[in-house]
């Protein structure tokens, strides 16, 4: 039986996961598909023998105790594979973890296919691991045109059709519970992000935003995603409800489409955003100096997908200092209160969706990694 290990190591990974193993098993049923997975993997047909909160952590402070850990996890899984001798290993973003295995897999003397399924991004910074997929891998699946553009340009081989979400937002309607819950308001949806980062540095600001835009007759409205962690759901609900405001607890790209616009947090939901045409302002805060090592390193302008897909600024990025509620406000009403302005972001939305390809990016992978 042929037999194809996966990898992911966070909640994202486990998405594409779950995507790329259901579409396997749809051409051929009869493969085994193995590894590190999450419930999202293991859902759709996967069998995981390391769960993916291994490699769930965040912060340097969480990282350097787990590092014995991390290394054992290598070990261990290199002698799996090494043992088990799959037909390709496929490895799901997590790049750190996931060069240090293809390293070793290479030096244990594997001679399958290794696919990077989202590799690193290296258009971005540390452009020096293109050395590592062009010695460790056989392809890259990356997520983007320009992403692809790159790599090929740099000697790695890359294959790109599409974004997974094209397809996975293709059937987003507004539900009845939210037109009954919200008919006739003038949404606002914020969005404070999934991670113990993001709300510890970001919800402080969009409460204050919220309180602005009451006053302007706006109905901010927070989402609660249901992919969020219980501990952490419970707590935004509970500041968000104390602050006097509403909360949508279904999924966020609902919520992004039944709102005349969005104000959040830097991340995947900019992308989603703009797939659903909705005009966004872009914050993120962090330490003053944590933003200025990032500065050194980074190599490209904007943080936004969005602004680096069309070149320009459709989505207004303020960044630490400049993430302040009068500064959002004053963006958000600069769109919403401007018919020209309006138009030519609307279009610029509508070039950005365009770059993000038109098929079943899962469906791709698979077909790509079977052909392997």
């Amino acid at each position: 039986m042929k037999n194809i290990f996966v990898s992911c190591g966070e909640v994202s990974g486990d998405i594409y996961a779950g995507g790329f193993i259901r579409e396997i098993l749809k051409i051929d049923a009869n493969i085994k598909l193995w590894g590190m997975l999450g419930p999202n993997g293991e859902k759709s047909g996967g069998f995981a023998k390391w769960s993916y909160e291994e490699l769930k952590l965040m912060g340097i402070l969480e990282i350097i105790p787990a590092i014995p850990k991390i290394f054992r996890l290598k070990k261990n899984i290199t002698n799996e594979i090494i043992k088990s001798k799959p037909d390709a290993v496929v490895l799901i973003d997590s790049p750190d973890f996931h060069l240090m295995l293809a390293k070793s897999l290479r030096k244990k003397g594997y001679d399958g296919k290794i696919i990077f399924l989202i590799p690193p991004t290296v258009w971005a910074w540390r452009a020096g691991r293109v050395k590592n997929l062009k010695r460790d891998f056989d392809l890259c699946l990356p997520l983007f045109y320009f992403e692809h553009e790159f790599l090929i340009n740099h000697g790695v081989n890359s294959k790109w059709k599409a974004h997974p979400l094209v397809h996975d937002l293709e059937g987003v309607k507004i539900s009845d519970d939210f037109k009954k819950r919200f008919a006739d308001k003038k949404i606002i949806a914020l969005m404070a992000g999934s991670r113990r980062y993001d709300i510890d540095f970001h919800l402080e600001i969009l409460l204050n935003t919220a309180k602005l835009l009451r006053e302007k007759n706006y109905l901010p409205v927070f989402s609660i995603a249901p992919g969020l962690s219980e501990d952490l759901a419970d707590e935004l609900r509970e500041r968000v409800r104390n602050s006097g405001f509403e909360y949508w607890e279904g999924e966020g790209r609902e919520l992004m489409l039944g709102s005349l616009a969005v104000a959040g947090v830097s991340g995947t939901v900019a992308v989603e955003a703009m797939l659903l045409k909705r005009f966004m302002v872009v914050i993120y805060n962090m330490k003053k100096i944590n933003y200025m090592i990032l500065k050194k390193l980074v190599h490209v302008k904007d943080i936004s997908i969005p602004n680096i897909l069309t070149g320009r600024e459709v989505y207004p990025e303020l960044l630490c200092e400049n993430a302040m509620p009068e500064k959002i406000l004053n963006e958000l009403e600069n769109y919403l209160n401007d018919p020209e302005k309006k138009q030519e972001i609307d279009l610029a939305l509508s070039k950005g969706k365009k770059l993000m390809g038109d098929c079943n990016a899962a469906e791709f992978w698979a077909q790509v990694v079977l052909s392997l």
